[in-house]
């Protein structure tokens, strides 16, 4: 029994490759432990000092230990409230929209025996306002995180009940839990619900402080009550769309549901802004080149934030365009970034965007360097574009 099971060899591998190097060499680390050393040392005799001329000579007795380093400020937790200074500039507000580093990424081995390269996203890493990247922690096989503006995440839970089984994939197979589960802001379960229907393909769509927004194969989008988990068919489409999901890359917000429709194309981009009440088609926007990744609606649902991109050469030009929802209008068109092909890998695109208020949106580019040298994770190349309606 010296083989792994290939199941098993996956998670493994996945795991890795969602773990963020860490960005220092031996010998870097040995002079950060030594200034720690310096500085304890120091600190403690001065606190000393302190304490004799209290006590009067009285000396307790110190017991010292070595302390966790501080971890890493791109993975550090939320930050306690600053004090306020009197005439200093009041602080930043928060988006109105958190943002979730998401994208599936890919690696490959170029040559026998060297090194894996690529580009993947983590599980539930988000990067916050002031630009630093907060990452989640989720149970095992968390998918689709949806953040809600309370500090809270939704997201499905895919667990494997038969292990090291082979079987078919697909929405048939034996023995797979997919749970909807909603973690507060501290990381705590709040719910934990069995939401498979066997045979039924299932993605989130979307979610708020009440339902969270299914797209189930043969039924449609409907709605899950978060607190009983009832659920109603809000938008019905009861056969796929050119194989695919209905809604895919959808986004809801302010009673809207924004999503991708019709056939992969680089030449066109094709978008569905419908009500979530009765599901009449508001508008269809179309704009020139493939849609990528983090199509995203405004937070009054007036706005819808699409990521594009089209050929250009062997490479690919990445663009963010605004639009109305209501009648299509461009409002706005900037460039993203260009990505060159790398070992048959699209070498960059975007990972993630989301709505600082009603008029500018903030777009996650990442690009691996060159030559990539490793499998690489975005919270360590991403860059954001921040980009406003004219």
């Amino acid at each position: 029994m010296d083989a792994v099971p290939e199941d098993l060899a996956e998670l493994v591998h996945r795991a890795a490759r969602a773990t963020a190097p860490y960005p220092a060499d031996l010998a870097t680390l040995r002079r950060r432990a030594r200034l720690r050393r310096r500085r304890r040392t120091a600190t403690a005799v001065a606190g000393l000092v302190v304490l004799v001329a209290l006590t009067g000579g009285a000396v307790p007795l110190l017991v010292g230990g070595h302390r966790p380093a501080a971890p890493l400020a791109a993975l550090s937790p939320s930050p306690s409230p600053s004090l306020t200074v009197p005439g200093s500039p009041p602080p930043t507000p928060a988006p109105a929209q958190r943002l979730m580093l998401s994208g599936d990424g890919g690696t490959v081995r170029p040559h026998r025996g060297g090194p894996e390269i690529g580009l993947v996203g983590g599980v539930a890493d988000e990067l916050r306002g002031d630009g630093s990247v907060f990452r989640h922690r989720v149970p095992a096989g968390w998918q689709e995180t949806v953040a809600l503006p309370d500090g809270r995440l939704v997201g499905l839970k895919f667990t494997d009940l038969m292990p090291g089984v082979r079987r078919t994939d697909g929405p048939d197979v034996a023995g797979l839990s997919i749970k909807l589960m909603v973690l507060s802001a501290e990381g705590r379960v709040e719910v934990s619900r069995e939401i498979r229907v066997r045979g039924q393909a299932l993605r989130l769509a979307g979610a708020d402080a009440r339902y969270a927004y299914l797209v189930r194969d043969g039924v449609g989008l409907v709605s899950h009550e978060l607190t009983t988990g009832r659920e109603k068919t809000l938008i019905r489409v009861p056969t796929k769309v050119d194989g695919e999901l209905p809604f895919r890359a959808a986004d809801v917000a302010a009673g809207r549901v924004v999503s991708v429709t019709g056939p992969a194309d680089m030449t066109r981009c094709q978008l569905d802004v419908r009500r979530l009440n009765g599901g009449s088609r508001l508008s269809r926007l179309t704009v020139a080149g493939e849609c990528a990744p983090s199509v995203r609606l405004s937070p009054d649902g007036t706005l819808v934030a699409v990521p594009y991109r089209r050929p250009n050469g062997r490479n690919l030009d990445y663009r963010l365009a605004i639009l109305d929802t209501a009648t299509g209008q461009r409002r706005a068109d900037q460039p993203l970034g260009t990505a060159s092909p790398v070992f048959g890998m699209t070498g960059g695109g975007t990972w993630g965007a989301a709505w600082v208020d009603d008029t500018t949106v903030r777009v996650v580019w990442a690009q691996l360097p060159d030559p990539p040298r490793k499998v690489y994770s975005v919270a360590e190349l991403a860059r954001v574009l921040t980009i406003g309606v004219q």
